[in-house]
C-alpha cells in the first residue's frame, strides 16, 4: 500500500459491544493501517481529546482492545477513527 493510504471512519459510541464491533469492522477493512488516532469529541462537537496508537506486528486484536478501553472510558460522545501507513 501506498504510504498516502488514509481511511476514516466517524460514528458515536454507545455501549462496549457495539464500539468493539465498529471497531474491529474498520480494522479488517484496512489492515495495511499501522498508525491509528482517535479522536473524541461530545455530542455537541466540542473536542474531548485523541490519542495516536501504533499497531505493532499487525496485532488488530491487541489495539482493538486497548482503543475501546479508552474511548468508553471517556465521556459520551462522537468518535473519529483515523488509520494511516506511518
Amino acid at each position: 500500500m501506498a504510504a498516502a493510504e488514509a481511511a476514516t471512519l466517524v460514528f458515536e459510541a454507545c455501549e462496549f459491544e457495539s464500539c468493539m464491533a465498529i471497531v474491529e469492522e474498520f480494522f479488517r477493512q484496512h489492515r495495511w493501517a499501522n498508525v491509528i488516532k482517535v479522536a473524541l469529541s461530545t455530542h455537541d462537537l466540542k473536542p474531548l481529546g485523541a490519542r495516536i496508537w501504533r499497531v505493532v506486528d499487525g496485532n488488530f486484536e491487541a489495539a482493538s482492545r486497548v482503543i475501546v478501553g479508552f474511548i468508553m472510558t471517556q465521556p459520551g460522545g462522537s468518535v473519529t477513527l483515523s488509520a494511516r501507513v506511518g
